[in-house]
């Protein structure tokens, strides 16, 4: 009789089941058989190690990417901040220029009033001369016109005074914030 892997009886024994039992089940592993299952064994714990560590690295690249993220948009908000204050620089400026040419507007106008004020004074002050010289004294009439025109030249002297030291305070802080743009050096200007 041959004898089987269930020992001397060919016939599995009944389980309860009707399922025979492993053929391990009755007998002790080999050598080989424990060293494979040490080598299983050993693997799965590799593996859970390699899983585990794959598992940390992704939550650190997460992180990383997050940070990455974070970094690039505050990059973002810094650039757009740096372009928005040269564009308030660049505006200022013009609008500086701008200021600066309607000054230079207004001085020509005034300077023009007041030569054609002084012109008219100079006209008036010379007739009055010429009609002093052809009389011998000047009449009432004469004396009068002679102190409104030079009443009227004071008041106009002094209403242009008025606009130019108007004029003039009112550009001196525009001046004064100016020149301390102009004296920072130039990294500073493009940054402000």
């Amino acid at each position: 009789m041959e004898s089987s892997q269930y020992g001397a009886n060919p016939v599995p024994p009944a389980t309860g089941y009707g399922i025979p039992p492993y053929p391990s089940a009755y007998r002790d592993p080999t050598p080989q058989e424990v060293r494979e299952s040490d080598d299983v064994e050993s693997a799965e714990a590799e593996i859970k190690q390699i899983a585990s560590a794959i598992a940390e690295l992704q939550g650190r690249l997460e992180r990383a990417n997050d940070q990455l993220s974070q970094a690039a948009a505050v990059q973002t908000t810094e650039i757009e901040i740096s372009r928005m204050f040269e564009e308030a620089q660049r505006f200022s400026e013009a609008s500086l220029s701008r200021l600066e040419m309607q000054v230079q507007e207004i001085v020509l106008e005034a300077e023009a009033k007041a030569a054609e004020i002084v012109r008219e004074a100079t006209e008036e002050a010379q007739e009055i001369r010429r009609r002093a010289r052809h009389g011998t004294s000047m009449g009432v009439g004469t004396d009068q016109e002679l102190k409104a025109v030079i009443s009227a030249f004071a008041s106009v002297n002094g209403e242009l005074i008025k606009e130019l030291n108007a004029l003039n305070a009112m550009l001196a802080p525009l001046v004064d914030r100016r020149s301390a743009t102009l004296a920072q050096p130039p990294s500073i200007r493009r940054s402000v």
